[in-house]
């Protein structure tokens, strides 16, 4: 090799757009879905049919799922989010998407996301099936909503194994219930809950203080028509962040609250970020300190 070519060849220029070249074509690369990840999405669709009457709730004119297709690139299609450089999908939200049948437990969906933090299948029909305890696949899990799917069966209490959720949602899965003592168990490990719904699920358990005084960041806490009873703790009136309280409809009341019920119902719209017109309101009505 001559000198000229020695010098063509190391000529910084050249050598500047073979990098710029890389960058582009690595980056391009990065963005797309695993091609695992995209046949698994694909495999989960078509457990599936699409029913409008399984999303009455829902203003969506069409299922997401049908920009789905076979050889595209699944980071671009409706309800679905990727990391930007790795192309894992990080969040699924097929909400108010018709979908209509039952979730397996050897579903494609648990054993492919490992990287998965936002899961939204509310307002979906899933025919009265138990929900699989397999979402603890989900170890990265941060926000969960599986509200208005049309489970029934008992909460899997595997569910306190997810210990990143900030936001957990089971709410209006009329046949869903927690096992005798399941409430205290399922939120032992959530520290990091800010966001908890439980509403018209069948929680059948007393109020046990210690489970929901240890919820230290929780901004919402909804029990409407869960069967709560006993005594409900005072102290929840003082949790430093809480800004919206209902548990409308249970029996968690006790003698100093139930008269006034009215203020239950109240709470559920408190807008004050730091909780004081809760805290007010919980003190002159006796839910103080004790």
């Amino acid at each position: 090799m001559g000198c000229e070519q020695v010098r063509l060849f190391f000529n910084p220029l050249l050598i500047s757009f073979f990098f710029l070249f890389l960058c582009q074509f690595t980056c391009l690369h990065a963005q797309l879905c695993t091609q695992q990840q995209t046949s698994a999405l694909m495999q989960f669709k078509r457990n599936f049919s699409f029913s409008e009457s399984s999303s009455l709730y829902c203003d969506a004119s069409f299922p997401k799922m049908k920009s789905w297709k076979k050889g595209s690139d699944c980071c671009s299609w409706d309800g679905v989010d990727c990391n930007k450089k790795t192309g894992q999908v990080i969040g699924l939200d097929l909400s108010c998407n018709g979908l209509q049948g039952t979730i397996h437990p050897n579903s494609s969906l648990f054993f492919s996301f490992p990287h998965l933090r936002n899961l939204n299948l509310s307002h979906n029909n899933f025919s009265m099936s138990p929900i699989s305890p397999e979402f603890t696949h989900f170890t990265e899990l941060t926000h969960l909503d599986l509200s208005y799917c049309g489970f029934s069966g008992k909460v899997p209490l595997e569910f306190s194994f997810l210990n990143k959720l900030v936001s957990l949602d089971l709410s209006a899965n009329y046949d869903l219930r927690l096992e005798v003592g399941g409430f205290e168990l399922l939120i032992q490990n959530l520290s990091k809950l800010r966001d908890l719904d439980l509403s018209d699920v069948n929680v059948s358990s007393s109020v046990v203080p210690n489970s929901l005084l240890n919820l230290t960041s929780l901004r919402t806490l909804c029990l409407r028509f869960s069967s709560l009873h006993g005594n409900f703790p005072s102290g929840v009136f003082h949790l430093p962040h809480l800004q919206k309280l209902d548990i409308w409809g249970t029996k968690a009341l006790n003698r100093r609250h139930r008269k006034h019920q009215w203020l239950l119902k109240m709470v559920e719209d408190v807008e004050n970020r730091n909780g004081q017109r809760l805290k007010r309101n919980a003190r002159r009505y006796g839910g103080g300190r004790n």
